[in-house]
């Protein structure tokens, strides 16, 4: 037989007498102060967002998400203004290739046209009102130009690499 198995459930008789000694002793009022404050201070009450639980977070990305959808859908309904005469001139010219730099009077009248082809920065395409981006202001592009006998620039077609 097992010594930890007992054939009654009836505590033996030294633990009914540390249960009763137990029973009758209190901690000193000081030690259980002092438990009680080191409890609270452990036990300090959480900021703000770290009381919110994964469902609310879940809920208020959701409620966030569909508002965005809404004010998307909103702006898409909005009517749109028309382009500046700027990105028309492009946009018109966008169809021979050339991006006219001069107003198409001044391009009739230029004497001895001819096509030139050049390496441009892309800081100085944007200078010259290219629609281009200029995010590498140093870096080179094939550009074709459309020069006057005089030298002046009459119209420009960037080049498909």
């Amino acid at each position: 037989m097992n010594r930890f198995e007992f054939e009654d459930d009836a505590p033996s008789p030294e633990w009914q007498a540390a249960r009763r000694t137990l029973v009758q002793a209190a901690p000193p009022d000081r030690v259980e102060e002092a438990l009680l404050r080191a409890f609270r201070q452990r036990r300090a009450p959480r900021p703000w967002y770290r009381r919110w639980s994964a469902d609310a977070v879940a809920s208020w990305a959701g409620i966030g998400a569909a508002a965005c959808a809404l004010a998307i859908a909103g702006m898409s309904l909005l009517p749109t203004a028309a382009p500046s005469p700027r990105v028309v001139r492009v946009l018109a010219a966008a169809d021979v290739g050339f991006v006219p730099l001069v107003p198409p009077e001044r391009m009739a009248a230029a004497p001895n046209p001819q096509l030139k082809q050049a390496n441009l920065p892309r800081a100085a395409l944007v200078q010259m009102g290219i629609p281009i981006v200029a995010d590498a202001p140093h870096e080179l592009v094939h550009a074709e130009l459309l020069v006057a006998g005089t030298g002046e620039p009459l119209a420009i077609r960037l080049a498909v690499n």
